[in-house]
């Protein structure tokens, strides 16, 4: 559970550290405070890397990726940034984020250690993001940044469960999972808010907007329709001597159209209206246990 007490007591933890600060800030949408000087060329290309996905730099990642990518270790002799969460993870975002070759750091995951954020990040490179063997929380920030289209409500509902039935978050250390649940748990009530109230409000607005169109295309469909009927009875009287004879015996096919009133056969005949207006709307889509509510 994501409690204001926890939250505040681990704000100090990443405070103490600038690459806690800055991996919270990147999923935060807060300015990225690069440090005066590097203890390694990993920690200078860790930042820029960040920093180019935040600024949303193509240029700047391809700089740091190429950089990086020269690194070839394998399992027998793995280095500490193999196994540097954040690093990997920044690399991934990027990776999907520009569209690039995944082939390098899907080596890279490969000879870390078999866990579940490894496995995550190997599901986030294939694409199979709703697996059950994710760690939701760090999908749910990852396609926050780079595809936020896919996130569904039912992914938000199995996240949300994921992180309040995890009551040793905090005391797991594993700092991109917690500052992951955070962000996570933020965007949850966030997305569900604005689902209760303003989506909910659009899509009512659409509703209505929709089921209007539909009903002219409708009218306009069964307005063809008569038509198409007249013209084949007009047609078939001007085909049959017999039965022409017999209308001009009582007038003219046209008065008898007038007679009709092709503009009110709508309502002389509204089982036809209503059939041909649900009609149309199951042409387009539209959801079956809505078409009965419909007049």
């Amino acid at each position: 559970m994501v409690s204001l007490t926890d939250r505040f007591v681990y704000y100090s933890r990443i405070r103490e550290s600038t690459k806690l600060t800055a991996f919270y800030n990147l999923l935060f949408s807060l300015p990225i405070i690069i440090p005066n000087q590097f203890s390694n060329d990993t920690e200078e290309i860790f930042y820029g890397i960040i920093l180019s996905i935040q600024q949303d730099k193509i240029n700047d990642f391809d700089f740091n990726y190429i950089k990086k990518s020269k690194s070839n270790p394998n399992r027998d002799s793995p280095t500490p940034f193999v196994n540097d969460d954040f690093l990997i993870f920044c690399i991934v975002l990027g990776v999907k984020k520009f569209n690039y070759e995944t082939k390098w750091i899907r080596s890279i995951i490969a000879i870390r250690a078999r866990n579940p954020i490894t496995i995550t990040l190997e599901n986030i490179l294939n694409d199979d993001y709703f697996t059950k063997s994710n760690l939701p929380e760090l999908v749910l920030v990852f396609l926050h940044l780079a595809n936020p289209l896919l996130i569904t409500n039912e992914f938000l509902n199995s996240t949300y469960k994921n992180i309040i039935e995890n009551p040793e978050l905090f005391e797991s250390k594993n700092d991109i999972q917690i500052i992951s649940s955070i962000k996570s748990y933020d965007l949850i009530i966030y997305n569900k808010g604005a689902l209760d109230e303003n989506e909910i409000r659009l899509f009512k607005e659409f509703k209505k907007t929709f089921s209007n169109r539909i009903k002219i295309l409708a009218w306009l469909v069964q307005t063809t329709l008569f038509l198409l009927i007249l013209y084949g009875v007009m047609k078939f009287i001007a085909i049959n001597p017999q039965v022409k004879a017999f209308f001009d015996s009582i007038g003219s096919s046209l008065k008898i159209i007038g007679l009709l009133g092709l503009s009110q056969i709508g309502n002389i005949v509204p089982f036809l209206k209503k059939f041909i207006y649900k009609a149309v709307l199951k042409s387009f889509g539209y959801p079956k246990e809505f078409i009965n509510d419909e007049q």
